[in-house]
């Protein structure tokens, strides 16, 4: 595994220097931004001779094209053999985390909690006894 790890081109400090990198384009490109746009671009690239920049969301790309010729005008700066001539936007929209919301469970009927205690009564598994005497006592909490 070690030896993975180091191998040139595809080891771990190989993914550490291209992480790096992002980050350094992604830095580059915010910092030719407003504060409310900043954190909505996510990710920057480079196809041909065309800067690609990547928001969470369609809702800023009007604001970004306000930035372009700025943000076009860095990057040709510190790219210049990239020759870059335009800017492509692309929407890549974060998905929003689901929130499981908690059940809670209903009390049993009277007649049921009746039921569960008489066969918890005839039941020969402790456990399952105690169970089932537990939840025939929540029809009684109130």
């Amino acid at each position: 595994m070690k030896s993975l790890l180091n191998q040139s081109g595809h080891g771990l400090a190989h993914i550490m220097e291209q992480a790096e990198l992002f980050q350094a384009l992604l830095s580059l490109g915010q910092s030719c931004l407003s504060e409310k746009l900043k954190p909505h671009l996510i990710g920057v690239g480079f196809e041909e001779n065309t800067l690609i920049c990547q928001l969470d969301d369609n809702l800023w790309s009007t604001q970004l094209r306000f930035f372009e010729p700025e943000l076009l005008k860095e990057y040709q700066t510190h790219f210049p053999h990239l020759r870059l001539q335009r800017i492509k936007i692309q929407i890549l929209p974060i998905a929003e985390r689901t929130l499981i919301k908690p059940q809670t469970m209903e009390r049993p009927t009277l007649s049921c909690a009746n039921e569960m205690r008489l066969l918890s009564q005839k039941v020969h598994s402790k456990g399952l006894s105690s169970a089932l005497e537990k939840l025939s006592q929540r029809a009684l909490e109130e």
